[in-house]
């Protein structure tokens, strides 16, 4: 399903866009690390770029990953990060996965340990509590963010280069269907499914096309946001 549903597919579009921003800017050499990797959706991505560690809470993930082929995964702590070197990371990505945390303090702190002088974190949340969802209780999710609660987390620990929202052409649909989702008591699984061909390939095209921006320009609103710091 994340291989074709058009959220997961864009993002990764965007996310190799974010990709080549941060290494034509330049980056440490290292490792490239996925935290929260899941079943391995952005390892193709960012195998492009480098050497890539996939890492997980989940033994059923990293299971799932092996299955598929991605060896380069393993299962940790993503509070602790134990045994990953100290400044051995070019990269770190946490897409969509700091919203999961009690504390994402103690996986920032982590992450930064983790990466080289200048090395490079990329963020992605989703944005707004009040577009709270059953799908963010079936996932679950602990909160939903602003820019500005997102930057109270990782300024203490990173310097931020560029912070946006981010799936902001199709804000008004989603929303529309948040307030649906309400309104007729729907379970919010609508995720754990494609949709038909035709409106995939449109939504996919839609968020896709924002791969061009949003690296490099401030959107004020969105159902994502996106944020790029260093490790100073």
């Amino acid at each position: 399903m994340q291989s074709h549903h058009w959220w997961y597919s864009a993002r990764r579009t965007i996310l190799s866009s974010v990709l080549d921003r941060v290494f034509s800017e330049g980056v440490p050499n290292g490792i490239l690390y996925d935290l929260g990797c899941g079943v391995g959706a952005n390892l193709n991505v960012l195998e492009k770029f480098g050497p890539t560690v996939g890492l997980d809470m989940s033994a059923e993930a990293v299971g799932f990953c092996h299955a598929r082929g991605h060896q380069n995964v393993r299962q940790a702590d993503l509070n602790r990060l134990d045994g990953i070197e100290n400044d051995s990371g070019s990269v770190v990505l946490l897409a969509d996965v700091i919203e999961h945390l009690d504390d994402e303090t103690s996986c920032l702190t982590a992450a930064r340990r983790a990466l080289a002088a200048r090395g490079a974190l990329i963020v992605t949340v989703p944005a707004y509590m009040f577009l709270w969802s059953p799908a963010d209780d079936l996932n679950p999710h602990r909160r939903r963010y602003t820019s500005a609660s997102l930057r109270r987390v990782i300024e203490p620990l990173f310097s931020i280069e560029h912070l946006t929202y981010f799936n902001t052409l199709l804000f008004g649909t989603v929303l529309a269907g948040r307030l649906v989702e309400k309104a007729f008591g729907r379970q919010g699984d609508d995720m754990a499914a494609v949709p038909g061909a035709l409106v995939n390939n449109v939504l996919r095209a839609i968020f896709s096309a924002e791969a061009r921006f949003v690296p490099n320009r401030r959107w004020p609103f969105g159902v994502s946001i996106l944020c790029i710091a260093r490790k100073r």
